[in-house]
């Protein structure tokens, strides 16, 4: 007979718009107590002649001191190569890679290495994948993202991560962003999500032939820009970006749902999870955790589930509720921690 333990646990935390580099052709650089003008060059920017143009482009009245904390705009064009990779650190069902000048998908596995330009696509499967500065993408089934540019500076570990959602959905964990310059953007054809470290969800559809994108932010800071202008989301909120169309002002996230069982929290599987009706729910998503893997994700119109476990082992369940428009809210989240009485 299984047993479980379940322990409730805190919430912890995811026209076609401009590149991300149009809308910010500079990279913002600030100044360390023993930064000089020829080390920052040496460092980031290929050029010889860099420099004398930093210093003429930023208006610099004292080459040879850099007060620190001071802030220089790098144009992004001037940068050198500095070309990470992401890993691909688990993996369940089917998941494929597309490489650049390769003809054919490969299956993804763990251990795999992503560059720029590769395309992901989970069909009945998931993958999460980590970058240089431990940020992570949940790359959920039925969706498909492009490795759209992948730099990383180790001297003042600065990461530069952008990344296009071709369809479906995204759960992102954006370790805190170090150095100025660093950013970390999912990009669809509505609207540009850029992260100041935080936990969020992204999701892509399409309505009357117009992209439409979903953001949830969970935790940290969030801005969403699109041609028509911007948007900051705070802990909590979500937005609804339509391609061409301004940006509407935020709203404010379904809580998460109470559970409803008995104080002992002892059970035997299958178990019928139950918990209290979320005000203004359309349904409520389910979804199994083990380690970092997503094992799947379901969702019902009532607010019970039954529950069941493949074997022992210590696994995380998240219960969210869905709104009329589409919003997936705050997640309980339950560990669980399995063993089979002999």
């Amino acid at each position: 007979m299984w047993r479980v333990v379940l322990l409730l646990l805190p919430f912890l935390f995811f026209s076609p718009v401009a590149s991300a580099e149009e809308k910010d052709p500079d990279w913002l650089y600030e100044v360390k107590v023993t930064d000089t003008i020829w080390d920052i060059c040496k460092s980031y920017v290929a050029d010889n002649q860099c420099w004398r143009k930093l210093v003429e482009y930023n208006q610099v009245k004292t080459p040879k001191y850099l007060p620190p904390g001071t802030v220089l705009k790098i144009p992004r064009s001037w940068l050198k190569p500095a070309l990470a990779q992401a890993l691909v650190i688990a993996v369940e069902g089917e998941v494929s890679v597309s490489r650049e000048n390769q003809p054919d998908e490969t299956m993804l596995a763990i251990g795999d290495k992503l560059n720029r330009s590769d395309v992901v696509t989970a069909r009945n499967g998931s993958a999460m994948i980590q970058f240089a500065d431990d940020s992570r993408l949940l790359l959920k089934p039925n969706s498909s993202v492009r490795m759209e540019g992948l730099r990383y500076y180790q001297r003042g570990g600065i990461a530069d991560t952008q990344i296009r959602l071709l369809k479906g959905r995204v759960k992102a964990s954006v370790e805190k962003l170090r150095g100025a310059g660093s950013r970390f953007d999912i990009t669809t054809p509505a609207a540009v999500a850029a992260v100041r470290g935080t936990e969020f969800r992204v999701g892509l559809d399409t309505e009357d032939g117009k992209a439409v994108m979903l953001t949830e932010l969970l935790e940290g800071g969030l801005n969403l820009e699109n041609d028509q202008g911007e948007q900051t989301l705070s802990s909590g909120e979500g937005l609804r970006a339509i391609e061409g169309e301004v940006l509407p002002e935020p709203v404010k996230l379904l809580p998460r749902p109470r559970l409803d069982f008995s104080a002992s929290k002892e059970i035997t599987l299958p178990h019928q999870l139950r918990w209290f009706a979320v005000e203004g729910a359309q349904k409520y998503r389910v979804s199994l955790r083990k380690n970092t893997v997503l094992l799947w994700e379901m969702e019902t119109f009532d607010p019970e589930f039954e529950l069941d476990l493949p074997q022992d082992g210590e696994y995380e369940v998240q219960i969210s509720a869905v709104d009329q428009f589409g919003f997936e809210g705050q997640a309980r989240r339950l560990k669980m921690a399995t063993a089979t009485d002999i």
